[in-house]
């Protein structure tokens, strides 16, 4: 019955599925996409609402998994927040779907529905269109560039009318409450 329960656990924890309607990019480069992106804009969740100034690294691994590293500057309390992740491909892995699990062995869809020629802006939704996100190189897209991002979001069945864009700016060497003086 342990192994039963076991099975079921992994099952459902390694299943990951893309979303109806949501197209993942094809000829995908994982070891393109690896290094420091921006949080240009997202649809907040209870987990980064509020922060600021958020990215994300990720570091391809020796074993072919990736390591995440999300941070955030929250104002309020004046101080970083970072969440750890692990990330894989979730199958073909020259299409941008992996799994991303912050809570082994729960594993959560990250799916790359656009990135750009020069793998400078990209376009991701999670397991569901409430899950949405796009990223940058440099903390900044140009409003043009951020319009033609939202309609790709669009596109993918994000509904872009409570997308929210990120403050960027705070340092980590940034003292407490240094950004409300």
């Amino acid at each position: 019955m342990a192994a039963a329960g076991s099975a079921a656990l992994w099952f459902f924890g390694e299943r990951v599925k893309v979303p109806a309607g949501v197209t993942p990019q094809r000829d995908f480069d994982i070891v393109r996409y690896m290094g420091h992106w921006y949080e240009i804009a997202r649809l907040e969740q209870r987990f980064e609402r509020g922060l600021t100034s958020t990215s994300a690294d990720y570091t391809l691994q020796d074993d072919g998994t990736v390591q995440v590293v999300n941070r955030g500057y929250n104002p309020e309390t004046g101080s970083w927040e970072e969440a750890r992740a692990v990330a894989r491909m979730a199958g073909d892995p020259t299409v941008g779907a992996l799994k991303v699990s912050f809570f082994r062995p729960f594993y959560g869809g990250y799916n790359v529905v656009h990135v750009d020629d020069d793998y400078e802006t990209a376009v991701v939704v999670g397991d569901g269109t409430q899950y949405f996100w796009i990223l940058a190189r440099s903390p900044d897209v140009g409003e043009r560039r951020y319009e033609e991002l939202l309609e790709i979001a669009r596109r993918n069945g994000v509904q872009t009318e409570k997308v929210v864009r990120i403050p960027q700016g705070a340092s980590f060497a940034q003292p407490a409450h240094a950004e409300q003086e």
